[in-house]
């Protein structure tokens, strides 16, 4: 038998009907299901069960196998619509909460319980008609037990955060506190459980978390901490006591362990960053109290050492409480107090180390409110001035031999003027007792005014100057020396005498003397003058008249001049002996006697 023959229309229909079978044994279990899920559903909806006559009436829909009470279906259903709406949201709540926990969103699970909230807060109202239906859906789908699950799950793994925060010592990430704070903590317990459970993990995380960074020594940080944390708090409307608590520890500790060091820089900068932390923190702080007590102390202190004169101390203390605000002023004071009582300190520190040989200054003269004249190890001059604007002007000369042994240094009160200081240095000459040296300070350059090798300088009132055996001009005499321009010139010497009688010329060799006698005969170069008792040979370059008259000069030596004495109204009892125990008068006429013989330096008749 062929193929051809066998495919005959009879064969081809029972085929058809075979394969048929099995669509009409599915399609008749199908009407059979659900004209007994329609019969159970509608038992349920008389006994009041509605949740689960909504579940089958739902499923009786889908079911498509015959059109059957569709209208009967489609009531029902419309009439639960509410609770259909509440099977399919709390289904998409509870599809969202563990979409979150599986992809560890917490935001996500926070949104899921919010609309969570709203629904059930939507059902379950006082005498509402569905607040039943809801608690028994709720209890169907499992939803509180699960949400507890979710919270639970980001619990443990929020609580692992501050730990390890601590071990890395990372706190930028501390969002785990508000994420535990917004659980509801009808989860863990009751809500004061939940909230001291929070506590005590946030304050030992807190506290630890301080204490790290004040042993780092990042006080500054560890103050942005705390007060970044009090804010944050105070954001989320949490009493966090244990910060302030703490803080104030901390710095209670650091401040007076400061204060024993007598640290006053790190004391000072502690105190303003405590003062700018509890100011708005805690600003009735017994610790800010402290630091403010502290640093009005040294601010006393710093005065008191200016006052008394130890202005180093003063500018360590003031510097040191620039940490805590503007000493620039009080800093500037007291360097100006200082160079007004050293005004050496005008100068810049010398060369070689050594510092100024010898140092004369002043204030308020000059034209300066302070000035300074000094020589360095080098015997350079320098003089420092500063004026009323604090302008300092410095100016040196080396006129003076740097090998020469400097004895003193003055600031002349005589040669110098209102505006201009002349500066006399004395030091060793090796031709006389003292080599003299003046400079005058002009507007731009320190000048040499006179240079003098003597036994003495005498500076007069009227600006001459005696220059006692100078060597050179004047030598053996007190040579005077008067100014002309920027210059002095010798100009004579100074005559000294001591009054005497003639009769003493001869106790006085070499000194110059004046006195009174009578000359006897008028002459030129040498006459022969008489005193009270004795003769006196008086030499010089002057034309003598005779008579009485004053005699400078000084007595040098003896000589023998040969006398004729007249015998009338003259006896040997009428003279006494000279100073040299000549006798002149009472002794024989026309002999040579011994008498003393001054040379003269000037005459007046």
């Amino acid at each position: 038998m062929t193929y051809k023959k066998w495919l005959t229309l009879h064969h081809l229909l029972i085929v058809l009907c075979v394969l048929m079978i099995p669509l009409l044994i599915y399609k008749g279990i199908g009407i059979s299901q659900k004209l007994s899920i329609i019969d159970q559903a509608e038992a349920l909806y008389e006994e009041k069960n509605l949740i689960d006559a909504e579940t089958l009436f739902q499923k009786a829909r889908s079911n498509k196998t015959i059109q059957y009470k569709e209208e009967l279906i489609s009531s029902r259903l419309e009439e639960m619509a509410p609770i259909t709406a509440m099977k399919e949201n709390l289904s998409g709540i509870l599809g969202q909460a563990s979409a979150a926990a599986r992809g560890d969103d917490f935001e996500r699970l926070m949104d899921a319980y919010a609309s969570l909230q709203q629904i059930r807060s939507s059902y379950m109202t006082p005498e509402g008609p569905y607040s039943e239906y809801y608690k028994q859906v709720s209890e169907q789908y499992g939803i509180s037990q699960s949400f507890m699950d979710y919270f639970k799950q980001f619990r443990t793994a929020l609580l692992e955060e501050p730990e390890r925060n601590l071990e890395n010592g990372h706190y930028d990430d501390e969002s785990f506190k508000w994420k535990l704070l917004r659980m509801p903590a009808h989860f863990f317990g009751t809500e004061q459980e939940w909230l001291d459970q929070l506590n005590a993990v946030f304050q030992q995380y807190d506290e630890t978390k301080l204490e790290r960074i004040t042993a780092s020594g990042y006080i500054e940080a560890m103050l942005q901490n705390a007060s970044s944390m009090v804010k944050q708090y105070e954001a989320h409307e949490h009493k966090a006591p244990w910060v302030i608590s703490k803080t104030n520890e901390l710095m209670d500790s650091l401040l007076k362990q400061d204060w024993d060091n007598k640290d006053y820089a790190a004391f000072a900068l502690h105190s303003r960053q405590f003062e700018s932390f509890a100011s708005s923190a805690n600003p009735r702080s017994k610790v800010l109290a402290y630091a403010k007590d502290g640093i009005a102390k040294l601010l006393r202190s710093a005065k008191k050492s200016t006052a008394s004169g130890n202005y180093q101390e003063a500018i360590d203390l003031y510097r040191a409480l620039g940490n805590y605000q503007d000493t620039k002023a009080e800093i500037r004071a007291t360097e100006l107090a200082w160079v007004a009582a050293e005004p050496v300190r005008l100068l810049p520190a010398s060369g070689d180390g050594e510092g100024y040989k010898h140092v004369a200054g002043g204030t308020k003269k000059f034209g300066s409110n302070v000035y300074v004249a000094a020589t360095d190890a080098g015997n350079q001059l320098f003089f420092g001035r500063m004026n009323s604007e604090e302008s300092v002007q410095i100016l040196s000369n080396r006129d003076l031999s740097s090998h020469a042994q400097i004895h003193s240094l003055r600031i002349d009160p005589v040669l110098s003027t209102s505006s201009t200081p002349v500066v006399v240095i004395e030091a060793d000459s090796a031709a006389r007792e003292t080599l003299y040296m003046a400079f005058e300070v002009l507007e731009d350059r320190i000048q040499l005014l006179f240079s003098f090798e003597a036994d003495d300088l005498i500076v007069q009132n009227d600006d001459t100057l005696h220059v006692v055996n100078p060597h050179g001009e004047g030598e053996g005499e007190t040579a005077i020396y008067v100014r002309y321009g920027d210059h002095f010139e010798f100009t004579g010497v100074k005559q000294t005498y001591v009054d005497i009688s003639a009769d003493d010329v001869a106790f006085y060799p070499g000194t110059l003397v004046r006195f009174t006698s009578t000359i006897t005969s008028p002459g030129t170069g040498e006459v022969l003058a008489f005193g009270q008792n004795s003769y006196i040979m008086l030499q010089g370059d002057f034309t003598f008249y005779e008579g009485e008259a004053t005699v400078t000069g000084r007595f040098t030596h003896y000589t023998e001049h040969y006398m004729e004495f007249q015998e009338s109204g003259t006896t040997e009892e009428q003279y006494t002996s000279s100073p040299d125990d000549s006798i002149i008068v009472g002794q024989p006429a026309g002999r040579f006697i011994r008498i003393p013989v001054v040379k003269v330096e000037s005459v007046s008749q």
